[in-house]
């Protein structure tokens, strides 16, 4: 009976680390070149199915790039939204610019919410809006210096790659 609680407790977390595993190797396959991009696609598949949130980035630039298989943006669209749905900023700036032309507030939407968790490109796009008068923005020169010294400091401080 502990035998069994003791499995129950430790499966997710072996889970976890299979899953990440698997994406560093799924990394490794996509930047060996042509040859190990379609098995990439598929271990990034599997992981980002079992929640991760890395590897629905990964599958979502291959896929928008054609690594792997023919380019498919539809479906790199959908996953790199998984992605920002698991807080991948990143994926969230990718999926701003993807929706740009498509869909201005789901766009906005994704791009405030890369700001929020300080992702530099995402704060230097903002601050060009602000700017410009783009993106749905009025111009907002005060806003923009602002958005401009927070990529900067954003810049400095850097979060690793999904």
């Amino acid at each position: 009976m502990i035998f069994a609680a003791v499995m129950l407790i430790a499966a997710p977390i072996a889970n976890a680390v299979d899953v990440a595993g698997q994406v560093v190797q799924a990394k490794i396959l996509m930047r060996s070149g042509s040859s190990g991009a379609a098995q990439a696609r598929l271990l990034f598949e599997q992981s980002a199915v079992q929640g991760s949130g890395a590897a629905a980035y990964y599958l979502g630039l291959m896929l928008k790039n054609g690594m792997g298989g023919e380019p498919d943006s539809v479906a790199a669209l959908r996953w790199l939204e998984l992605a920002a749905r698991r807080q991948v900023a990143p994926a969230m700036f990718i999926a701003a610019n993807m929706l740009a032309s498509s869909d201005m507030d789901q766009a906005r939407h994704w791009l405030d919410a890369a700001c929020a968790l300080e992702y530099p490109e995402a704060l230097m796009q903002k601050a060009i809006a602000l700017q410009e008068g783009t993106m749905g923005h009025a111009r907002d020169q005060k806003q923009a210096a602002l958005y401009f010294k927070m990529a900067e400091h954003a810049m400095g401080h850097r979060q690793p790659e999904p």
